[in-house]
């Protein structure tokens, strides 16, 4: 929780400030599939899935609150051949981050709120 929801949260508040008196700006979530409502009611992996839900909520919140060109996103960027992911993740860091470069530089008829994988809306 104290990374993957408290301290996105204590950066969001801090930035959101500054976004507000420019009037725009970008925040992509990195969250995962186990974030999503559907996902909760599978075992395993029980804290990851929790701070990701919490993430994937804390989104929608903030979304719901800011004023401005300010879009806050959340994206999955599946199991990605990194470090962490391993080199058995059948995903490239490069398929990983089209959906992120894509919110980052969206307009502002651009998404708000939502959350995507492969730019495709998932159901939270």
């Amino acid at each position: 929780m104290a990374t993957n929801f408290y301290g996105i949260y204590h950066v969001i508040r801090s930035f959101i400030p500054i976004m507000e008196k420019q009037g725009y700006g970008r925040i992509i979530n990195v969250s995962s599939e186990y974030g999503a409502m559907s996902e909760m009611s599978y075992p395993g992996v029980g804290a990851y899935k929790l701070s990701k839900f919490a993430l994937n909520g804390l989104t929608r919140l903030v979304a719901a609150e800011i004023n401005g060109d300010i879009k806050i996103n959340a994206v999955d960027p599946g199991w990605v051949s990194t470090d962490m992911g391993g080199p058995s993740a059948p995903r490239t860091p490069e398929q990983a981050a089209e959906s992120l470069l894509w919110l980052a530089t969206t307009g502002p008829e651009g998404p708000n709120g939502e959350f995507f994988r492969d730019r495709k809306r998932i159901d939270w």
